[in-house]
């Protein structure tokens, strides 16, 4: 690692890897600093004692899994964490938000589905992102023609969503260099893809990134950023994880913190209320959390042979919308080796308050541990009597929460969650209402969430704390993205949406991610057709534009 970039990146994920890409290929020198490890395809858990042991977000025990599960208060968040981010673990859903949910006025005015038009296009390009096309040999999953039966009795049209996943004959990918084979409908989307058919960002944008000179870190976290005492830039300091050895610091005209909304909020509170290196950060800083309206482990239990585990973990949806709010309702798949203990948690029969805790202990049962075997024998019993686990179609459900959650700093430093159910309760209802409407239509039993039952929720995307604003008082970013009051300071993320999509978000991030990032470089908006856009091929050149001095709207 070098003493000094023009740029350093925190975070390797959808924001991190698109600017860290742009950036690189604009002939800036780039350095990414990433948590998490960099996975090889054939080095993701599988069996349950791999999962148990390598799957989760551990660093206290030296285990640096991709799943980052954290549980707050009547909210529980599941993140990714690796060279690659939330696309490693992600359900690889890349569809745009409706127009109406730009017209929220906590949006900037600049910012709306047309401006966003063309980063939109260049992202679902370069995550080739489509419609499931079967691989050969395959048909549709059953549980995808089931939701499109369903949605055909209601009235409703169904679409099968893009996803970044690819379904033909082996190939190099061709925005690097890594050998892919189609997707084999193991239904592992959650835990790695073993045949890099899951076009994740370390095969796309992070690879272009490093052909064009970019270096990637991993294992390295970020402890603070401070102005640099000449007033050149930032001083990024951090901690090397494995071997934990002594940290470092590394030094740039510009940083963009990319490190994920939990990651981000923890950093930029810790950097103004407990260390102070950036005092004037805006008291706005926090504020805004939204769980995007994610419903998650609902789902309708029917006497049909539905099979819900092979396939890509999402292939379809159906917009619910009312005149109150937006809603969207996808199929959902899980890894099999997890799929029967979410199965528990849809029947009621486990205690639902730690979804983490009792992943842990099902799997742990699975490697015979006294006490957690017999207590899994007992749950699996229980909930699978009669062979009906085939019958059930879990669902991700989406909708308007209020995204009125705050993050804060709790006595020790960790990163806390204040957020209350209770302004968001109406929508999440009229969302059960849909999903009741589907159960019908497939001629099943509704299995209500057990965490929503309990009064809590899970999201796999946490959205906001960085509002954009004009005014410092009410947005930690301008409208580029640009941190108010530290020039050349930037952060490009989840934490930046400002309320739920009632969509999977990435699209978003990645299409708010790409405008930063041409921002940045060029300091106008990308149009269609533009001289100047991006190029999504190692073997193109990228237009170019004279190095500023800085990397700065202001």
């Amino acid at each position: 690692m070098k003493r000094r970039y023009d740029v350093v990146v925190i975070g390797s994920g959808f924001g991190g890897s698109i600017t860290a890409c742009r950036l690189a290929q604009a002939g800036r020198s780039v350095c990414v600093l990433e948590r998490g490890q960099r996975w090889s395809n054939v080095d993701f858990p599988r069996s349950p004692s791999q999962i148990a042991r390598n799957a989760f977000w551990y660093p206290d025990d030296g285990q640096y899994g991709l799943l980052d599960y954290r549980v707050f208060d009547k909210m529980q968040v599941i993140q990714g964490s690796g060279v690659g981010g939330g696309s490693l673990h992600y359900f690889n859903v890349h569809i745009r938000a409706p127009a109406s949910i730009f017209d929220d006025s906590r949006w900037p005015e600049g910012i709306d589905l047309e401006t966003l038009a063309p980063y939109y296009d260049l992202a679902r390009d370069m995550l080739d992102a489509t419609p499931l096309s079967p691989p050969a040999g395959r048909e549709l999953p059953t549980r995808t023609v089931a939701f499109q039966s369903a949605c055909e009795r209601l009235g409703r049209k169904s679409q099968l969503v893009p996803i970044a996943v690819y379904a033909g004959t082996g190939r190099t990918n061709p925005h690097g260099t890594a050998y892919q084979q189609p997707c084999d409908y193991s239904g592992n989307c959650l835990i790695g893809c073993a045949t890099h058919a899951k076009n994740t960002l370390d095969l796309n944008y992070l690879a272009l990134a490093e052909l064009h000179g970019a270096e990637v870190y991993p294992l390295h976290q970020v402890q603070s950023i401070a102005p640099a005492r000449n007033g050149r830039g930032y001083r990024v300091s951090f901690d090397r994880l494995d071997p934990a050895t002594a940290g470092g610091q590394v030094s740039a005209d510009a940083v963009i913190v990319a490190a994920g909304t939990l990651g981000t909020a923890e950093l930029l509170l810790r950097c103004r209320d407990q260390i102070g290196s950036l005092p004037a950060l805006s008291p706005a800083l926090g504020r805004g959390f939204s769980g995007n309206g994610d419903l998650l482990l609902a789902g309708t239990l029917t006497d049909a042979d539905l099979d819900a585990g092979p396939g890509p973990s999402i292939t379809v949806g159906a917009d619910f919308a009312t005149e109150a709010q937006q809603m969207y309702v996808e199929d959902l798949g899980l890894p099999n080796v997890l799929f029967w203990f979410v199965e528990g948690l849809l029947a009621g029969a486990v205690a639902p308050t730690n979804f983490l805790a009792l992943a842990r202990l099902l799997l742990f049962g699975a490697l015979g541990i006294p006490g957690a075997t017999r207590r899994l024998i007992r749950e699996r019993e229980r909930v699978f009597g009669g062979g009906r686990t085939r019958g059930l179609l879990p669902y991700l459900g989406m909708c308007e929460d209020a995204a009125d959650g705050e993050f804060f700093l709790d006595p020790s430093g960790a990163l806390d969650l204040n957020w209350n159910p209770a302004a968001s309760k109406p929508n999440f209802l009229e969302l059960e209402g849909a999903l009741r409407e589907l159960s019908g239509a497939l001629g099943g039993e509704y299995m209500p969430s057990a965490l929503w039952l309990a009064g809590e929720l899970l999201t796999a995307h946490p959205l906001g704390g960085c509002r954009m604003a004009a005014d410092p008082e009410t947005g930690v970013i301008d409208e580029s993205c640009e941190v108010h009051g530290y020039p050349g300071l930037f952060v490009v993320d989840g934490s930046i949406v400002p309320t739920a999509l009632s969509r999977n978000p990435t699209a978003t991030i990645s299409a708010l991610s790409e405008r930063a990032a041409f921002l940045m470089i060029h300091g106008r908006e990308l149009t269609p057709g533009d001289r100047d856009t991006p190029s999504n091929r190692p073997a193109e050149k990228s237009p170019q534009r004279p190095k500023r001095e800085r990397l700065t709207t202001a």
